[in-house]
């Protein structure tokens, strides 16, 4: 496939493959951020996992305290640019998506990027429809193509990310509604679970994005 410089259709016209842009460079780049992101939540896992016995308010001091606020920082500090350039990415693959079935699509490609602005319906069941069509519509589609390219990365990385982010918002609402330490306790080991799931959500993640990205070159 040859990637073109990326123009404007005429209004009302089909979608151009001058429109198709190659992903693979956003893909690689992907591949190093998602593998940092999931370093850092295995750190904080670590961290959350060292704390956890001195939440129950029997140790004046938490030595750990330290481990915890740089794992959480550097969490931050990586998830940032990761969640900018998968969005990039992300439109950049529903676009061309869009050349090759169009008709797989009710809504424009602004929504590849507008989902994320809605608080975890659109992180989870709004990107999955998306991400599941620009699966489809990469797939090959040669008679002679081999077996139908699974859906099970796009599946396992929306329903992971889903679950981490659901046991993120569970975590923050128990510590704050916490009275005792074994309410805090509670909340530290859904904390653990969401940290180790956004771990795994980040691998999936990694999958889909080169499969996807694989499947757009050779289109």
């Amino acid at each position: 496939m040859s990637f073109g410089t990326r123009s404007l259709p005429p209004l009302g016209a089909p979608p151009a493959r001058s429109l198709l842009r190659s992903p693979r460079a956003l893909a690689s780049a992907l591949t190093v951020l998602l593998g940092v992101c999931a370093a850092t939540r295995l750190l904080l896992f670590a961290a959350d996992a060292a704390r956890y016995p001195a939440l129950d308010g029997a140790r004046d001091a938490d030595p750990s305290g330290r481990l915890f606020a740089v794992a959480t920082s550097l969490s931050l500090l990586a998830m940032l640019p990761t969640a900018v350039v998968f969005v990039v990415w992300f439109h950049r693959v529903r676009v061309n998506a869009g050349v090759f079935a169009p008709e797989l699509f009710r809504r424009g490609p602004g929504w590849a990027i507008g989902i994320w602005f809605i608080p975890f319906v659109g992180c989870t069941f709004l990107a999955y429809g998306i991400a599941a069509g620009v699966w489809a519509a990469s797939a090959p589609k040669s008679p002679r193509a081999a077996a139908p390219v699974s859906t099970a990365p796009v599946a396992a990385w929306s329903v992971s990310f889903g679950a981490a982010m659901l046991a993120s918002l569970v975590s923050s609402r128990m510590g704050a509604a916490a009275e005792a330490p074994a309410g805090l306790r509670a909340a530290a080991l859904v904390a653990m679970a969401s940290d180790l799931l956004f771990a795994v959500a980040a691998g999936f993640a990694v999958v889909f994005v080169r499969k996807v990205s694989a499947m757009q070159a050779r289109a």
